[in-house]
């Protein structure tokens, strides 16, 4: 049961972190605020792994490839979310959004020399669908592309999630849930922090929004949105599983009109749309692998 309504929670769920990064990001450098949300949540998960026993879970294997686990979640989190932070104090959301939308079908197209994962005509077409539903929904922003470290930046988020989703489809199938998004947590948190030391005078305020925003994007999406894409990711193909990803820039203009009261372009429910029947398309069938 949980399974079948995973997608829909998980798109709800990383659309509303556009919202709370929106409310959030002025208070706090990414960097910073990227480690202390990882290791908040690397804390908590690790808890919850000690205490919630998972039936069949292979922990040998997990101590096996621990350090392949780890790598795949530093890209998937602490990389890809990283860059595209600092994109987006660079390049409008809108801009990154659509550059974002480039992840499902290069995940497609790498799934298959990769993972031998095949997928039909009619998918491909659903791909088309979802990158055009998303393009109607950032509208006209998307041509304002003048920062050209931003666009580096979010292209860079791009292949790391990508290149994450496959790494991880290979070498954490099977393993224990709770404990490998525990260590992809520890381990993004390492990263980002080092990254900060490196390159970045942190800064952090507890403003009521901050907090919010940490809260929210720490257990919301570090723990149940990350969680429920691993869990996909267990029992799908990589490239339809990024496919949901389609959907989250029209699902964030219908949250933001209704929490935070934007405009909600006529477009944007049109991109809307658009991205549904591409996924629809993506998830129909196929998906083989080889």
């Amino acid at each position: 049961m949980l399974l079948r309504f995973a997608p829909f929670v998980f798109v709800l769920i990383w659309s509303g972190a556009f919202v709370a990064a929106r409310g959030g990001l002025p208070d706090f450098t990414p960097w910073a605020i990227l480690a202390l949300r990882f290791l908040a949540a690397a804390v908590l998960l690790a808890g919850l792994a000690m205490i919630v026993p998972e039936r069949n879970a292979d922990w040998s294997g997990l101590r096996a490839n621990w350090p392949k686990v780890v790598g795949a979640g530093v890209l998937m989190n602490g990389l890809y979310l990283g860059l595209f932070f600092t994109a987006m104090q660079e390049i409008p959301a809108a801009s990154a959004a659509l550059i974002g939308s480039l992840t499902p079908l290069m995940t497609a197209v790498l799934s298959g020399p990769l993972l031998g994962e095949r997928f039909r005509f009619w998918q491909w077409a659903g791909f088309i669908f979802g990158m055009i539903g998303v393009a109607l929904v950032v509208g006209g922003d998307y041509l304002n592309l003048g920062a050209r470290s931003g666009l580096i930046a979010a292209f860079g988020g791009v292949v790391a999630l990508t290149l994450g989703t496959l790494w991880h489809a290979k070498a954490a199938r099977g393993l224990p849930l709770l404990g490998v998004n525990a260590l992809q947590m520890g381990g993004s948190a390492v990263f980002c922090a080092l990254v900060m030391a490196a390159f970045e005078t942190p800064r952090v305020e507890w403003t009521e929004p901050a907090i919010l925003a940490f809260a929210y994007l720490t257990i919301g999406v570090s723990l149940g949105g990350m969680g429920l894409y691993l869990l996909m990711l267990r029992h799908g193909a990589a490239g339809k599983v990024a496919a949901n990803f389609y959907l989250t820039p029209g699902a964030a203009a219908v949250l933001a009109f209704l929490i935070l009261g934007e405009t909600l372009r006529p477009a944007a429910l049109l991109g809307l749309a658009a991205a549904t029947l591409g996924v629809w398309l993506v998830q129909r069938g196929g998906g083989r692998s080889t």
